[in-house]
């Protein structure tokens, strides 16, 4: 008897599938990267890009991984295995926003932060140098005009810009309001008419 179930083959990619980075890794470069043979080989462009993002101060992650022989479907494919790597790196501007422009450095040149199970780290860029002490103070009331917003009186008072009273319902009439309505042409009682569509 045919069994109805296929086989299913899984594999997953690891660090060390890809020249020790994954995608998305939080990376720094090493403190002799500029004295790289890769760097040695590069352009001025690429070398001024590198030195930016050394001194820029932004978190640096792991934009992509390139296969000195790239296979099809990117970074993920398992084909795409092999120690021969460049990993692409990129500023992160934003928790888990990565700028566009990146640069493919060798893997040498990096060093993998592992920041599990925290959070990303906030760069000291993105921090205040000030210190900052608030000390609370006395809400005052609304005739005072220091904090027109958070007055201890009731809130249905309403000013306008002139300091009169703004025109608007402020009671409760305790009053049914008759809404003006008429009865379908031809049925004068309602339950006739509903008759019609509700059996």
């Amino acid at each position: 008897m045919n069994k109805k179930f296929l086989k299913l083959y899984e594999s997953w990619m690891r660090c060390t599938n890809r020249g020790g980075f994954e995608v998305s890794d939080i990376v720094k470069f090493k403190d002799n990267a500029l004295k790289h043979d890769f760097i040695k080989k590069s352009s001025d462009e690429i070398v001024k890009f590198v030195k930016d993002l050394i001194n820029d101060g932004c978190a640096l992650r792991v934009k992509n991984i390139t296969n000195t022989f790239p296979a099809v479907m990117g970074a993920g494919n398992t084909d795409d295995t092999g120690a021969g790597v460049m990993i692409e790196v990129c500023r992160e501007i934003a928790p888990g926003r990565f700028e566009e422009a990146g640069v493919l450095v060798h893997p040498d040149m990096l060093a993998r932060i592992d920041v599990y199970p925290n959070l990303t780290p906030v760069p000291d860029k993105f921090k205040r140098k000030e210190k900052i002490n608030i000390k609370p103070k006395e809400v005052k009331d609304e005739e005072g005009e220091e904090v027109p917003f958070y007055s201890p009186k009731p809130g249905t008072r309403r000013s306008d810009v002139h300091g009169k009273m703004e025109a608007g319902d402020r009671s409760l009439n305790n009053v049914n309001v008759v809404i003006p309505s008429s009865p379908a042409k031809g049925h004068n009682d309602p339950a006739s008419y509903t008759a019609n569509y509700l059996p």
